[in-house]
């Protein structure tokens, strides 16, 4: 079934069922989420494809986009990846096996150790991202500018609508 007809299908049979709630908001965050796992699913595909998984490409794409020359730490690395630490932690050892990161002793904190992308995995990197831009911009395409500009306004409000609910709750 389409996407649009199943959640279209969703939200009419359960207000035919409950006719008391509104449930248009739901049709939209169903439509959100489906949007959302189909474009997942061809970023995972070529991750995949360069011999990683996505969360592995965000650990590396997180250190790529500091610079080549960058050194984070791993709860830098996990807090702008929203990663636990030990989600983290297997991440980092895949890609040091594959030889795509370093990791080095903080001189500065012995609690802490460095990572740093190595050549092979700016070199990943950079081919993954220009394939997941292109995906993008596919994606896109055919949509006029001014309405991705509404589009990335709206769900810049529901982002801060659910952070300050997070933050009240």
């Amino acid at each position: 079934m389409e996407i649009g007809k199943y959640v279209d299908e969703t939200v009419t049979t359960w207000q035919e069922q409950r006719p008391d709630l509104d449930f248009a908001p739901m049709g939209y965050m169903l439509r959100f989420h489906a949007m959302a796992e189909a474009a997942m699913a061809k970023i995972e595909i070529i991750t995949k494809s360069h011999g990683l998984t996505i969360g592995e490409f965000d650990v590396l794409a997180t250190l790529r986009r500091h610079g080549p020359a960058s050194t984070l730490t791993p709860s830098f690395i996990a807090e702008v990846a929203m990663v636990s630490p030990s989600g983290l932690t297997h991440r980092l050892t895949q890609l040091e096996k594959s030889g795509h990161i370093t990791r080095s002793a903080d001189n500065s904190d012995r609690r802490s150790s460095l990572v740093s992308i190595t050549k092979s995995g700016t070199e990943v990197a950079d081919q993954i991202i220009k394939l997941i831009a292109e995906q993008s911009a596919r994606m896109y395409n055919a949509i006029p500018a001014k309405d991705l500009e509404q589009f990335n306004h709206v769900v810049s409000l529901v982002s801060t609508q659910l952070e300050s609910e997070m933050v009240t709750s």
